[in-house]
């Protein structure tokens, strides 16, 4: 049965989204360019005299220069490293960089670890969203769905299907491996047939903004009383 699981389970590749891809680009480079002149003009904004703006400009211009040259290099040195694409397949994910390695995480060297109480594939929080966890080879792995590589240069559209693929995948070949039900619920997943719960993310959308607006409301009423009290 395993072996039909396996043929039905087909390769899921990555794919592109460019419309956020030429967006982050953008945004990026302009970010990048007020920020340059910004440092580039601090000198003559701090030196109102000549003779202090030469001064000043013969330390920090060199120094600047010398920062650029390592944050050019610090670039080449992870764009080497960005995946390129991604790819979930009967056999695990797979990360293709742009240096040619590929990086995986495979169903068969899933290990148990017990994160929390008796569940061997957990979530862990990271920059205000949770990133799923298992133990592979002996070491804990964050198996990685952020949807921007390192170069931020390409934004993965189909990151979220990736995801549920991938979890897929945990279930029907490693059936010894427990997953906490909080990763299904995190992800708005549903366990039966792994498609996105629209119905739970709308409820979780229309409960934050419900919490939000009381927030607002008691901060307004807050604020006018204050303003009553003092005028």
């Amino acid at each position: 049965m395993r072996e039909d699981v396996r043929k039905e389970f087909l390769p899921l590749v990555s794919k592109t989204w460019w419309f956020m891809t030429w967006l982050t680009r953008t945004f990026g480079i302009l970010l990048l360019l007020v920020a340059f002149l910004l440092i580039l003009g601090l000198p003559i904004v701090l030196s109102n005299k000549t003779v202090l703006f030469i001064i000043v400009a013969v330390v920090y211009y060199p120094a600047l220069a010398f920062g650029l040259y390592r944050f050019i290099l610090y670039q080449k040195k992870i764009r080497k490293r960005v995946v390129r694409k991604i790819v979930v397949d009967d056999l695990g994910i797979h990360y293709e960089r742009a240096d040619g390695t590929i990086d995986e995480i495979l169903y068969s060297n899933l290990e148990k670890y017990y994160f929390s109480d008796e569940y061997d594939i957990s979530i862990t929080p990271r920059r205000k969203t949770y990133v799923l966890q298992v133990y592979e080879n002996g070491s804990v792995k964050e198996v990685d769905f952020d949807g921007m590589e390192a170069g931020y240069t390409s934004y993965i559209g189909n990151l979220k299907t990736l995801r549920r693929r991938y979890i897929q995948g945990i279930v029907y070949f490693r059936p010894d491996v427990r997953i906490n039900p909080w990763v299904y619920d995190v992800y708005y997943i549903n366990p039966v047939d792994f498609t996105f719960d629209h119905k739970k993310f709308w409820i979780a959308l229309g409960q934050t903004f419900a919490v939000m607006i009381v927030c607002c409301l008691i901060l307004g009423a807050i604020m006018l009383g204050l303003i009553k009290w003092l005028f």
